[in-house]
């Protein structure tokens, strides 16, 4: 099977990171087209409680001086607590957070501990859709042994805070997983926080939903009967992606990198790649796909390039893309509708997901808890999407240049008439997104 990567840095596309400053405690550093963030429409409170720590932990420094938001989009909020210990954090909800309790002593930034639900497993707070406009988080206890920081709110009152139920809440924290991987906020260990050099870095998983040589024959033509709602996908490769974005740390183009895994993946512990371009604003890594072992192993990751390494801490992820998983894929199937002429014009599509093996529908809130989605997105960074080829690697494209068409999480029709395009000249479709772990999942259908 075709592992085609074309569509992947253009999931991942943002533009040039600003900088904006509130008051003299918090500051917000943005991914998108603005120079930052000037509006928020919620907000985060607490108040921090005790910090745990033995061992090695114990001889470290323990205070918190430095609370950061890490929104899926890559915005963070940073803020450091008021002397009593309670902290505000004005965000925009719409997606998932992250939250990250920083010691900044001299060149060293150290996480105390990221917020964690334990009861939904959840390691990032989901305000994807929430039921207000703020949530008090209460006192937040932190053990900075297991690096964990946990809420005293009632979980019941978080998960109604979140507008959930227990079935999306428990989706939820079953994909979430990878999202810890965002609380790196110094990767190059130099003792400033990456965004304040303009520097923001991305380390994601890329999954293929198709078996390698078994290609989803025949999904193309079951479109074009009706919807293809036989369809299941099989996650069966995966994929280190690692990517920097702004203009704070550009690598020529074919540079070598090598990354240390914390245990094989494919048999051995290190991997090497060549930069990509991203933009004229950063680089790309694509390290070789491997089908061993099942998912991507939890721990410390390194990517050594020249002189720098970049550490990512905490990584983990999630049994829902395990190699061979049926279980909680949420994902789209398509209707093509044609012309007299036999030309594509319209897809339609509906949302399944897989429970353990068996096909139903998903519900527009369990799509928001799996796949990323942003209605205001000005590029695919966060938006599921539909595409055509014409052979292996070449996308076929409009006159005004549209290659990609969106999917949202209550389906509409898309109207492709534009690209004049009949059977023959479908090589295959690509569909792709990004879970809300930031996790990148790409199905090819023949």
């Amino acid at each position: 099977m075709n592992k085609n990567i074309l569509a992947i840095g253009l999931l991942i596309l943002v533009s040039v990171i600003g900088l904006a400053m509130y008051g003299c405690s918090q500051t917000t550093s943005g991914t998108g087209g603005d120079s930052g963030i000037t509006t928020t429409n919620y907000t985060l409170s607490g108040k921090l409680g005790s910090v745990t720590a033995s061992g090695l932990r114990a001889k470290t420094a323990t205070t918190v001086t430095h609370i950061a938001a890490i929104g899926a989009d890559n915005n963070k909020t940073l803020v450091t607590p008021e002397a009593d210990g309670a902290f505000s954090l004005g965000i925009n909800s719409g997606q998932p957070y992250v939250l990250g309790f920083f010691n900044k002593t001299g060149s060293a930034i150290t996480l105390l501990g990221y917020l964690r639900a334990a009861d939904y497993d959840w390691d990032s707070l989901p305000l994807i859709d929430p039921a207000g406009s703020s949530t008090d988080l209460g006192t937040v206890e932190i053990d900075s042994v297991s690096v964990e920081a946990t809420p005293s709110i009632n979980i019941t009152s978080l998960i109604g805070a979140m507008n959930m139920n227990t079935a999306t809440a428990t989706l939820y924290g079953e994909i979430d997983d990878s999202l810890t991987a965002l609380t790196n906020l110094d990767l190059d260990g130099n003792g400033e926080f990456d965004f304040n050099e303009n520097r923001n870095y991305l380390f994601q998983t890329y999954i293929g939903m198709s078996q390698p040589g078994s290609p989803s024959t025949g999904e193309i033509d079951s479109m074009l009967d009706g919807y293809n709602d036989t369809y299941k996908p099989v996650p069966s490769f995966f994929q280190i992606y690692f990517s920097a974005i702004g203009g704070g740390d550009t690598r020529t183009v074919g540079t070598s990198a090598t990354l240390t895994t914390p245990s094989p993946i494919g048999g051995s512990t290190t991997q090497t790649a060549t930069t990509g371009a991203l933009g004229s604003d950063g680089f790309t890594l694509f390290f070789p796909s491997v089908s061993t072992p099942e998912i991507a192993p939890a721990g410390t990751y390194m990517v050594e390039m020249g002189s720098t390494t970049y550490t990512i801490k905490n990584f983990k992820s999630s049994d829902v893309v395990a190699l061979g998983s049926n279980n909680n894929i949420v994902y789209p199937v398509f209707h093509l509708i044609t012309n007299e002429a036999g030309k594509v014009t319209t897809v339609q599509y509906v949302w399944k997901k897989l429970v353990s093996g068996t096909i139903t529908a998903a519900t527009s809130a369990e799509v928001l808890a799996a796949i990323n989605y942003d209605v205001a997105a000005a590029f695919l960074s966060m938006n599921p999407f539909i595409s055509f080829f014409s052979d292996a690697n070449t996308l076929h494209q409009t006159s005004d240049g549209t290659k990609f068409w969106y999917l949202t999480p209550t389906p509409t029709d898309l109207d492709v008439s534009a690209l004049n395009i009949s059977r023959a000249d479908i090589h295959h479709i690509q569909a792709g997104y990004e879970l809300t772990s930031k996790v990148i999942c790409k199905f090819d259908l023949y």
